[in-house]
C-alpha cells in the first residue's frame, strides 16, 4: 500500500468520529499564530527563566546560558517524534489521541488522564505563585496590602471568562500577554548586554571548557529541560485551527525555536548585566535578579518587570485552561469519560462543562492548599509533581510514535525521528525522575512523587470502572479516533 492509501486507511477506519462536527468545537477558528502562541504561553516564558536563572547560575555558574542551549536541544528531540502524530492526528484529545492510536486505548486513556488532571490544576499554582509575587512587590514597595489569594481568584476568574467565550479570545489574550512579557524579558537582556557589569561583555557562558563543575552543569541542563514543557499545548486547539496537519506540527516545533532562543539570549544577557565577575551575588540574590537588574538598568523600573510576570502568570493560566478542557471535552468525546464533558455552547462552541469542572477545581485547590501550605510551596509542590507526571507522558508517547509510524506508515518511519530521538529524551526524562528524587527534597516538594501516584491511581480506577459492564467498553473501538477536521 502507498502512502496515500495508508493515510486513506487511518481517516476511514480508524480516524472517523462518532461525534458530528456541528455539535463539536469551533473549527478554523486560529492560525498559525494562534496555535503557536497557545504553546509558547504555556511553557510560560518569562517566569520560567526569571525565577530558573538564579538556580541554573548556582549550579552551573557563568555556564548557565549553555545548559539551557542544551536543555532546548533535548527538547527538539522530545518534539520530533510528536510533530509527526500531530501532523496524522490532529485532535482536541491531544496525547490521548496519539497514544490510542500507537498504543492502545487504556494506555491512551491514562495518558490523557494524567495530562488532564495535571494540567487541569497547574493554573492554582500558577495563580497562586502570581498572586504572593504581587502581594510581596506591591506591598513591600507601594504599602498595597492585598492579600494574594484575592489577586489569584482574579486570575482564574479572567482565566474562566477567557475559556468559556471561546478559542478566538483566549488567544487574543495569549498574544498580546506573550509578545508584552517576552519584549520586557528580551528588552531587560539586551540592555544588560549594553549596560554590563563588572566582567565586561563575553561569551564565556557558551564555552564548554569553562564548565567548572560538570554534575552542576548536568544538573541545571535535566532540570531547566522542564523549563520547556508546555511546547505540546498546540496539540490540544488542533480541531479549532485551520489546515492542523499542517499548522500544528509547527507550532511545535516552532514554539520550541522560538523559547529556545529567547532562553538562551534573556539567560546570557542578565548575566552580562548582572557581572559575570559576581554570579555567586546572582545566584545567592533574595530577590529575583530581574527585579535588581530592571532597578539598576531601567532606573527603578522592576514594576514593568512585575507586570511583565503577571502577564506570564495569567498567560500560562489560559493556556493550560484551554489545554486541559479541551483533552477532557476529547477523551470523553470517544466515551471513555461521562457524557457530559462533552457538552458544548451552542453558539460559542466551548466545552462549557469541561471549563465549569476545572475552574472550580483550580480555585478549589489555589485556595484550600495555598492557604494551608502557602502559595510559595504550593507551587514548587505542583511544579514538582508536573515532573513526575511528564515523565511517563512523554515516554508513553515516545513508544507510541515508534508503533504507529513502524505499523501504520511505515514509509515515513525513520531511525533518527522515531528510535534515536526518543531513546535519547527518554534515558533523560529518567535521569529527570531520578535526580527529583535523590536525594529526597524539603516538605512540601517531598510529596509529589505521592501525588503524582494518586493522579496515575486515580485514572486506573476510572478505566476499571468504565470497563466493569462490557456495555461500556465501546468507548476503547473510538479512543484514537479523529472528527473530521480537515
Amino acid at each position: 500500500m502507498d502512502n496515500r492509501g495508508a493515510q486513506q486507511s487511518v481517516t476511514t477506519d480508524a480516524t472517523t468520529s462518532p461525534a458530528s462536527p456541528e455539535d463539536g468545537l469551533r473549527a478554523g477558528t486560529i492560525g498559525l499564530g494562534g496555535a503557536l502562541m497557545q504553546s509558547v504561553a504555556q511553557i510560560s516564558p518569562t517566569l520560567g527563566i526569571f525565577y530558573t536563572i538564579a538556580f541554573t547560575t548556582t549550579q552551573a555558574g557563568g555556564s548557565a546560558p549553555l545548559t539551557y542551549l542544551a536543555a532546548f536541544l533535548v527538547c527538539l528531540l522530545l518534539a520530533a517524534p510528536m510533530v509527526g502524530l500531530a501532523r496524522h492526528l490532529p485532535s482536541a484529545g491531544g496525547l490521548y489521541t496519539y497514544v490510542s492510536a500507537g498504543i492502545g486505548p487504556r494506555a491512551g486513556f491514562l495518558t490523557g488522564w494524567l495530562y488532564g488532571v495535571s494540567v487541569c490544576i497547574v493554573p492554582a499554582a500558577l495563580a497562586a505563585f502570581t498572586g504572593a509575587v504581587l502581594e510581596d512587590e506591591l506591598s513591600s514597595a507601594y504599602g498595597i496590602g492585598v492579600p494574594w489569594w484575592v489577586y489569584s481568584v482574579v486570575i482564574l476568574a479572567i482565566c474562566f471568562a477567557c475559556a468559556f467565550r471561546g478559542i478566538a479570545i483566549s488567544v487574543k489574550f495569549l498574544v498580546v500577554m506573550t509578545v508584552f512579557e517576552m519584549a520586557v524579558g528580551l528588552g531587560l537582556a539586551l540592555t544588560g548586554l549594553v549596560s554590563p557589569g563588572p566582567g565586561g561583555v563575553n561569551l564565556s557562558g557558551f564555552n564548554p571548557a569553562n564548565i567548572s563543575n560538570s554534575s552542576g552543569f548536568f544538573l541545571a541542563v535535566v532540570l531547566s529541560i522542564f523549563a520547556f514543557t508546555g511546547f505540546e499545548g498546540a496539540a490540544a486547539v488542533g480541531e479549532e485551527s485551520r489546515d492542523p496537519r499542517r499548522i500544528i506540527p509547527r507550532a511545535i516545533t516552532g514554539s520550541l525555536v522560538f523559547i529556545g532562543i529567547f532562553y538562551v539570549v534573556t539567560a546570557w544577557g542578565l548575566q552580562i548585566g548582572w557581572g559575570t565577575d559576581d554570579l555567586p551575588a546572582l545566584a545567592a540574590s533574595p530577590t529575583a535578579p530581574a527585579f535588581v537588574l530592571a532597578d539598576r538598568l531601567w532606573n527603578g523600573a522592576s514594576l514593568v518587570v512585575l507586570v511583565a510576570l503577571v502577564n506570564s502568570g495569567l498567560g500560562v493560566c489560559i493556556a493550560c485552561t484551554t489545554s486541559s478542557t479541551r483533552t477532557l471535552y476529547g477523551i470523553a468525546r470517544t466515551g471513555a469519560l461521562p457524557h457530559a464533558l462533552t457538552r458544548v455552547h451552542s453558539t460559542l462552541r466551548t466545552p462549557v462543562t469541561a471549563v465549569v469542572l476545572q475552574s472550580v477545581a483550580a480555585v478549589t485547590v489555589c485556595l484550600v492548599l495555598g492557604l494551608a501550605l502557602g502559595p510559595y510551596n504550593l507551587f514548587n509542590l505542583l511544579g514538582a509533581t508536573g515532573t513526575f507526571v511528564y515523565i511517563p507522558i512523554f515516554i508513553l508517547m515516545n513508544v507510541a510514535a515508534f508503533r504507529f509510524f513502524r505499523s501504520r506508515f511505515p514509509s515515513e518511519f525513520s531511525i533518527g525521528a522515531h528510535v534515536v530521538a526518543p531513546v535519547i529524551s527518554t534515558a533523560a526524562l529518567l535521569l529527570i525522575g531520578y535526580n527529583s528524587i535523590v536525594p529526597l527534597p524539603d516538605f512540601p516538594v517531598l510529596l509529589a512523587p505521592f501525588i503524582a501516584a494518586s493522579y496515575l491511581l486515580s485514572g486506573v480506577a476510572v478505566l476499571i470502572g468504565r470497563n466493569l459492564r462490557p456495555g461500556r467498553r465501546g468507548w476503547m473501538e473510538h479512543a484514537g479516533e479523529l472528527p473530521d477536521v480537515d
